[in-house]
């Protein structure tokens, strides 16, 4: 499934070929993650809520409209609000388990637990006002941690704002693994052991963040990259898309 800047929406085979199309109306905000949620059926998130389709492969048939995903801000200070209007930036909330668009990310909450792991979703901020807070240096760098009872566990600071979130928790077959990545806006990439994040009784220090790709000139991990605009993370593969184009490179194991 993807989706593009016009709102529309299309289910492509594995040989590229479009199957079928949906239009999300413009009022309700561009596009940032589509989830799968059924065989042939998915939700799109934008930035007012999200919209349920059926029948992806076929006609697209349009179900329900929810808020529910957008009701979140943010301050610049570093204030999370689960009540839009309440903070300066709106925020969505998005399902770490796919790649999204979104501006920065602020937050991580790991909710109730599915097969093999407790979920994890992700707070965004979506308005590229915030960009100018990021290229001025007064964003914010840390990124806070939630249980399923939105109890704080733990903040993550980082040389650099977060740009996207994405976990492998809940990836089909054998992509499935207790990985949880993250993008900074500096362009580094690290991956941390979901157990480790969620549990209150580990310290930060004692976490096994590391950093997933390493070039090979990379010398120093603190080093601006560039403008990376986010990845998708599946099996043993990491693609990273930024203003230079589409990078890929493999999952190496700890």
């Amino acid at each position: 499934y993807a989706g593009d800047s016009e709102g529309i929406l299309y289910t492509v085979n594995k040989k590229g070929k479009v199957l079928a199309t949906a239009k999300v109306e413009k009022r309700k905000g561009q596009i940032r993650t589509i989830v799968n949620r059924n065989k042939y059926s998915i939700y799109a998130y934008t930035c007012r809520g999200s919209t349920s389709f059926s029948h992806a492969t076929t006609d697209f048939r349009k179900g329900n409209f929810s808020t529910a995903s957008a009701n979140y801000s943010f301050d610049g200070d570093g204030t999370f609000h689960k009540k839009k209007g309440a903070g300066d930036y709106n925020v969505i909330q998005y399902d770490g388990r796919t790649p999204s668009k979104v501006v920065a990310t602020c937050a991580i909450e790991f909710g109730k637990k599915v097969k093999n792991f407790e979920q994890v979703f992700a707070y965004a901020v979506i308005d590229e006002e915030y960009e100018n807070l990021i290229e001025e240096g007064t964003a914010e760098n840390a990124i806070i941690v939630f249980n399923d009872s939105s109890k704080k566990i733990r903040t993550l600071e980082f040389k650099s704002p977060v740009k996207q979130v994405m976990s492998c928790r809940h990836h089909e077959g054998d992509a499935e693994t207790d990985k949880i990545y993250i993008l900074l806006w500096n362009g580094m990439l690290y991956k941390c052991t979901g157990a480790m994040l969620m549990d209150p009784e580990v310290a930060n220090d004692a976490l096994d963040l590391k950093v997933a790709v390493m070039e090979e000139d990379d010398e120093d991990e603190d080093d601006d990259k560039g403008e990376y605009k986010g990845f998708c993370v599946f099996g043993k593969k990491i693609c990273i898309y930024g203003n230079d184009g589409l990078f890929t490179a493999d999952v190496k194991d700890d």
